[in-house]
């Protein structure tokens, strides 16, 4: 709890003070006023005064400005009074010692405070305290509970008599009494004090405070005694000190809780609503002056602040009542006058406190008073704004500190960016991490702040604590400052605790790789090649070899290669057990692997575990690994070799072979380049020739390779060798035709067109016009053509004729042997073929009359015989167009000659034949291609009848 020694008690006037004008009941001029009667105590109820006066034995009830009638509690005298609540619940408790039948008895009696018939008031409930005839001797002083569950009587001799009800209160007839006795000394007070169910006493002796824990034989604490106590609201006891009555202490049941200081003797103190004491003060005596007056103060112990002070000439008696304060004071003259305080508006208290920059006083308030956060948030702000403002900056950033998570921090950070304030606002930031209301900026900023005035322990201490927390700090920001402000072991410490993998290989790779330090820089990469074979799961190890890969070759390669090999052995063992293991079940243990795949996986450092789940992991294919090698291409052919010759089943075995190829193809054209060694630059070219050529012929590799794809490598790299072997293996003799064209390769052309022109006619066609163009000067070419193609019946001697014609250099001499020799060939055949058709003519016109005569003329059949029984023939018979006659019985069928079923058999098969072979394309197709000459083979089937018009199904 807060000591007040250490701060000035502030003072406010937070009372409104109201003059009572005392009045006559009714205008009575017989009624008493405040100023007929001896006032020795007072308390109240609801709107009631009792005041008591010990001197007339009587209670004065004030009401409405006047007192409104008395009556008398105890008939021989009136010793305590007390009011168990304020509310008009409350009861009305007094004890005395009544007079009957010449015998004294003391009685505890309550009372209803809520009559109005004074003068036939009679006891709601009458205790009587000791036996009939024998009152209470030695009393001091007297309590009761406000719940009425008990009361407490302190004697001179140190005893403690103790009523207690047994079930609901006292107003019952049940309870039961007890003595506690202390230490001889006279009890000064007694309270009740109902604390976590418990209903505790207290008491106080010139000696001792002590507690006794639910009114029990048995002490809780004792300590030093004290004097002017009452009860607060909560049930704790608050009072004075023994030898200090300028300090107030509060007591729980169990220790002291609280100590303030205000100035001044205290002659009373009473506790009032839920949080106000109430002290009359005797101000310090001057040695030239005496001060008469006596001080009433209202001291607020929950905000630590006087509320309201005044000096009166005299204080009679001061009543707490509900939400009011009477108090009734008395001139020098002797005159009585009645004041009632009223506490003012919370809104006029925080209307002080600002206008007198009482900001600690004020957020103090507000925070008692269960206000709205961002209330609370402003008054900070209004204070740190007003301390800044007096270059009291720690005291600011303290005050700023409180507003986190409602004030944006920009403001606040723009008030301490200056380089003499970077301790303040470190300790702002820290604090808005401390409240998870920090961004990644905020974080940023934080860092780099330590790292300006040198805190690194702190930096250290700040990342170690919020390194279990993601929601403090944004950790990528963190290893990002300390990496720019060259901190860069902590850098790589917290990215491997927090397993940023990214962040700690590019610190590794990156951080010299700008420098001088080549030996440094490899140290680093080698690092960073280990941390990736024996730090970094399996399923991530390719992700980031692929990332890292080309500056982790430039500057390890042996390594980096090593690693990479054996990452693809890896690959290459998965594809093997998803062959051997069902894939569904998975893999249990290591136990399947081969002596050599688990070489691999002993490699990588992995856990037996591990290969439960090798399945389901997805791994890259091999040459996704090629782009690695190109700042270092030395390694490339390695690689390539081995994943060749090591790998059977490879994921996508033709992208390497066509690597493969084209890092040769490489090779060969920088020696192809390279004009200054020409000696040794023939001999590298024809090793590089012959291996590329011994891998393109191989058979075995003839399915790993597009051939389509390397012929466009070859045409890029403009190898020869490789694309005239493409070519012929692809068939594509009009391309190959091309390139010899291309490469001025005359007789390549003839041999060429030599052995694929008579299937191809075209190559002929486009070799004579490459032969035939001045420019190529191939004149001599011609005649040899010439005479390969006479022989080819499809070739137009028009066309040649047309191709010769437009190279006026080619002399007629070169072409005339060809034409004499196809004229004449020609001739001939025009000749052979007229004596063809004179001869079918012929054949033509006599089957036409023989037909005619057929179908103009009967045919007398003269047959007397059956040509098959050789009887003579009787009707009914069968006569046939070529002559020969049957018996009925004879023959078997009316369509077929018995002696020549041959020839019509035959007619019907072929004309059958021709039917089906109609309906079938392919084969006409296939003959007309093959064909030289395709006019005759339309002929044919034109002849055969074959190519009709059918009629659609």
């Amino acid at each position: 709890m807060r000591q007040t020694e250490v701060e000035q008690v502030k003072k406010f006037q937070f009372f409104n003070q109201e003059n009572i004008q005392d009045q006559r009941a009714n205008g009575d001029p017989t009624a008493p006023t405040l100023n007929d009667i001896g006032i020795s105590d007072g308390c109240g109820i609801g709107t009631k005064l009792f005041l008591s006066s010990q001197s007339k034995n009587l209670i004065y009830v004030y009401e409405a400005n006047s007192i409104q009638g008395f009556f008398q509690p105890h008939n021989d005298s009136f010793r305590v009074m007390k009011c168990t609540k304020e509310s008009r619940d409350g009861k009305l408790v007094t004890f005395g010692i009544d007079s009957e039948n010449n015998q004294k008895s003391s009685f505890v009696k309550f009372w209803d405070p809520n009559t109005t018939d004074y003068q036939n008031i009679k006891p709601i409930k009458v205790i009587l305290v000791n036996k009939v005839g024998q009152p209470l001797q030695n009393f001091n002083c007297f309590c009761i509970a406000k719940d009425l569950s008990a009361m407490a009587f302190g004697l001179q001799d140190g005893q403690i008599l103790i009523f207690k009800a047994k079930s609901q209160n006292l107003m019952t007839m049940d309870f039961k009494d007890q003595v506690i006795q202390t230490d001889q000394e006279p009890i000064k007070s007694v309270h009740l004090s109902r604390q976590d169910q418990n209903l505790n006493l207290f008491c106080t002796t010139d000696s001792n405070i002590i507690c006794f824990q639910n009114m029990q034989n048995r002490k809780k604490f004792s300590i030093p005694a004290g004097a002017l106590f009452d009860l607060t609201a909560k049930g704790t006891l608050i009072g004075c000190p023994k030898d200090d009555t300028s300090t107030i202490v509060e007591y729980s049941d169990s220790k002291k809780e609280a100590t303030w200081n205000v100035d001044g003797d205290k002659i009373e103190i009473r506790f009032f609503k839920q949080n106000y004491l109430i002290m009359l003060i005797s101000p310090r005596q001057d040695k030239e002056q005496v001060d008469q007056s006596v001080q009433l103060t209202i001291f607020d112990l929950l905000n630590n602040y006087i509320a309201y002070y005044k000096k009166f000439e005299k204080i009679q008696r001061f009543i707490p009542v509900g939400d009011y304060l009477y108090v009734i004071t008395q001139n020098n003259r002797g005159e009585k006058n009645l004041i009632r305080l009223t506490e003012k508006e919370n809104t006029h208290k925080i209307e002080i406190f600002f206008k007198n920059n009482y900001f600690d006083v004020m957020y103090r308030f507000a925070s008692n008073q269960s206000s709205d956060k961002t209330l609370l948030a402003e008054i900070s702000r209004l204070h740190g704004d007003h301390l800044y403002d007096q270059h009291d900056f720690q005291g600011a950033i303290k005050q700023y500190i409180n507003t986190a998570g409602i004030l944006e921090p920009s403001y606040v950070i723009g008030k301490f960016l200056d380089v003499s304030h970077v301790d303040f606002l470190i300790q702002y930031l820290a604090a808005l991490h401390h409240e998870k209301q920090a961004d990644k900026n905020h974080t940023a900023l934080l860092l780099n702040c330590y790292v300006k005035q040198k805190q690194i322990t702190k930096l250290e201490e700040f990342l170690k604590e919020s390194s279990f927390d993601s929601d403090l700090f944004d950790i990528d920001t963190a290893i990002k400052e300390c990496r720019q402000l060259g901190h860069i072991d902590l850098a790589l410490r917290l990215a491997k605790s927090r397993q940023k993998n990214e962040a700690y290989l590019s610190i590794l790779i990156e951080t010299n790789k700008d420098q001088n330090n080549k030996e440094q820089n490899r140290q680093d990469c080698k690092s960073a090649l280990m941390y990736i074979k024996d730090e970094i799961q399996l399923d991530e190890k390719a992700q980031y070899l692929k990332e890292f890969g080309q500056q982790l070759m430039k500057a390890e390669p042996e390594l980096c290669l090593e690693i990479i090999q054996n990452l693809v052995l890896l690959i290459s063992m998965v594809q093997n057990l998803k062959k051997r293991v069902d894939t569904q079940k998975g893999i249990e243990s290591i136990s399947i692997l081969t002596p050599e795949e688990l070489k691999v996986w002993r490699y990588f450092n992995l856990q037996d575990e591990e290969i439960k789940k090798v399945f389901s992991i997805t791994f890259g294919k091999p040459d996704e690994f090629l782009h690695l090698f190109v700042v270092n291409d030395e390694y490339l052919e390695s690689y390539l070799k081995f994943l060749i010759e090591n790998c059977k089943t490879l994921p996508n075995e033709k992208a390497i072979f066509h690597r493969y190829f084209e890092y040769h193809l490489e090779k060969y054209q920088l020696y192809y380049k390279d004009e200054s060694k020409i000696g040794i630059r023939d001999t590298q070219l024809q090793s590089k020739e012959q291996g590329i050529m011994k891998l393109l012929e191989n058979q075995e590799n003839e399915k790993k390779y597009d051939k389509n794809h390397l012929l466009v490598l070859f045409k890029m790299y403009n190898f020869v060798p490789g694309i005239i072997f493409l070519l012929k293996k692809l068939q594509m003799r009009e391309e190959l035709l091309n390139f010899y064209i291309s490469l001025k390769e005359n007789d390549q052309i003839i041999n060429l067109c030599s052995e694929y022109g008579r299937e191809e006619t075209n190559l002929w066609i486009q070799a004579l016009k490459y032969f035939a163009k001045p420019e190529n000067s191939a004149e001599n070419y011609i005649e040899k053509v010439l005479v390969l193609v006479s022989s080819l019946e499809n070739l137009s001697p028009l066309l040649i004729l047309n191709i010769l014609s437009k190279n006026r250099n080619v002399n007629f001499k070169l072409v005339k042997n060809y034409f004499t020799n196809k004229i004449s060939k020609d001739k001939k055949q025009i000749d052979d073929c007229q004596k063809v058709v004179k001869e079918k003519m012929k054949k033509a016109a006599e089957l036409r009359a023989e037909y005619k005569k057929l179908k103009t003329q009967a045919k007398v059949f003269q047959s007397t015989k059956c040509n098959c029984c050789d009887a003579i023939l009787s009707l009914p018979s069968y006569h046939f167009l070529c002559g020969h006659s049957y018996h009925e019985h004879c023959i078997h069928t009316e369509r077929a000659c018995l002696l020549c079923p041959q020839d019509s058999q035959m007619f019907f098969k072929r004309k059958q034949e021709f039917i089906e072979a109609s309906k079938e394309t392919k084969p006409f197709k296939e003959k007309l291609y093959a064909a030289a000459d395709k006019f005759d083979v339309i002929c044919e089937y034109l002849g055969q009848g074959i190519i009709s018009n059918q009629k659609a199904d």
